[in-house]
């Protein structure tokens, strides 16, 4: 298991503080290479009282974004409520795509340092949507390729840290949570600890069949298509734990 990550979570659960576990972030992902992020959560529907925000971006364009209100034209935040899977960005203002507002403030993210990022979206069953974006202004590939390196590692950091900031702040109530069997449930567990099916086999003492045969009944059963997502939604349910 990759030691950062390891040692991530090791220390998440012993935080029970949003302004302690944004101080973990800040290490985990400087560790990594990713010392600019941005963590927002929020409900696409919502009002602002229900928004978190973590992030290392420069104070004066956090003001100046939120003074402008550009949550609300913010192309990345738009795909982020559109899809649950990751995915790269960049402040290319030639894109067809954009508005002529979204043109301006890819604009002005430049002007401070903001230029690509790798964004990870959540849903959770609250109806939140989580962000964790790592964002960069030196090379693109350099970037890119740091990016996919750490893609996994990365995926399990924002779903642990969602989790534990849902744990220690005010919770709405929950609806009915799958059931999934004790084996389900281990297999899932072992999952959420970066485990892949092989080595999930080898801890459990069974074929690597059959944890891909209880993993896929645990996907089904939670409603999601891939493993990433089984273990946020275990998470979210508190089937499985940190």
């Amino acid at each position: 298991m990759d030691k950062i990550f390891e040692q991530f979570v090791q220390n998440l659960s012993m935080h029970d503080n949003a302004c302690e576990i944004e101080r973990l972030l800040r290490r985990t992902l400087d560790q990594y290479g990713f010392p600019c992020f941005a963590y927002l959560s929020f409900a696409p529907r919502g009002d602002d009282d229900d928004t978190l925000a973590m992030t290392t971006y420069p104070s004066s364009w956090v003001e100046q974004y939120c003074a402008k209100r550009y949550d609300r034209i913010d192309p990345v935040i738009s795909r982020s409520i559109a899809t649950t899977l990751p995915f790269a960005w960049s402040a290319d203002r030639s894109d067809p795509r954009l508005t002529n507002k979204q043109k301006r403030l890819f604009e002005e993210a430049s002007e401070f340092g903001i230029q690509h990022g790798f964004t990870i979206p959540i849903h959770d069953r609250q109806g939140k949507v989580a962000t964790l974006t790592l964002a960069d202004c030196d090379s693109r590939s350099a970037f890119d390729a740091r990016a996919e390196r750490y893609r996994h590692q990365l995926h399990l950091i924002a779903i642990y840290l969602h989790a534990q900031l849902r744990n220690v702040t005010p919770a709405a109530v929950s609806p009915t949570r799958p059931c999934l069997t004790q084996r389900e449930r281990s297999c899932l567990q072992w999952a959420a600890r970066g485990k892949s099916a092989l080595d999930t086999a080898k801890i459990i003492s069974v074929s690597r069949r059959t944890v891909v045969f209880h993993t896929e009944n645990a996907k089904r059963k939670l409603g999601v298509a891939t493993v990433q997502q089984a273990v946020a939604k275990g998470l979210m349910y508190d089937i499985i734990s940190m």
